[in-house]
């Protein structure tokens, strides 16, 4: 019986996921064994730590750059903020424009103290969530949808990398950006090399899809000739 390690994930019905190290994880003196996921309540203080804003201003910032990275829904902010101003952290006040009211959200000391403590907080590792690539991975059963899936993914990276490359021109000479640019340029190079990878891989696929009678033929012709090297064996 083998023990290969691969086959023994193929055989857990949580695959490799189910292999990953259940106990906690050490960071060092002065930090939490094992890191929490930080929700969306985090960034939003950050974006409060520059100034006072709406939720329109908010859902604007989680836009870029932070969007390529970390995407929020308007379900998720509004709640946020909700907890963030009954914790104590965020202040709400009402402000009238004309006709319109609008509510502007500023970070209370207690909101920075516990910014500033989470900002410390060893991240979370990175699990990705990709939906595109899960169906890539089923793609035995619908070979032109994989090649469909690989190709709108490589198409987006492409696009993001531009959009990232851009971003990171318009960052240069600001102190402030010194650090957001680090994150900018890191997502670039992920992306440009994504894409770069996908472009290979799908005409690898194209290719092979594209000869299905050769490999027919082949598995054929191997069947016959180990049928006549088994009819001579016989005879002799």
């Amino acid at each position: 019986m083998s023990n290969s390690p691969l086959k023994a994930v193929r055989a857990e019905p949580h695959g490799i996921r189910s292999r990953l190290p259940q106990t906690p994880l050490a960071f060092g003196d002065g930090h939490p064994t094992q890191p929490l996921r930080t929700d969306v309540k985090f960034p939003i203080l950050g974006f409060l730590m520059e100034s006072a804003m709406t939720g329109y201003d908010l859902k604007r910032r989680f836009q870029d750059p932070v969007g390529f990275f970390y995407r929020v829904s308007d379900g998720s902010l509004y709640p946020a903020l909700k907890k963030l101003a009954h914790d104590g952290l965020v202040t709400m006040r009402a402000e009238s424009n004309g006709r319109r009211t609008r509510k502007v959200y500023a970070i209370t000391p207690k909101g920075r103290e516990r910014f500033l403590l989470l900002l410390r907080e060893p991240a979370a590792p990175l699990y990705v969530y990709d939906e595109a690539q899960v169906k890539i991975y089923f793609g035995n059963y619908d070979p032109q949808a994989a090649l469909a899936h690989m190709k709108r993914m490589r198409q987006f990276d492409i696009v993001s990398a531009a959009e990232l490359r851009q971003l990171a021109l318009e960052m240069q000479g600001s102190p402030e950006n010194r650090y957001r640019r680090i994150v900018v340029e890191l997502g670039r190079v992920i992306t440009e090399a994504k894409a770069a990878l996908m472009a290979r891989l799908e005409t690898s696929l194209a290719r092979e899809l594209a000869s299905p009678r050769r490999m027919r033929t082949g598995g054929k012709t191997r069947k016959a000739a180990a049928g006549k090297i088994n009819h001579r064996q016989g005879r002799a």
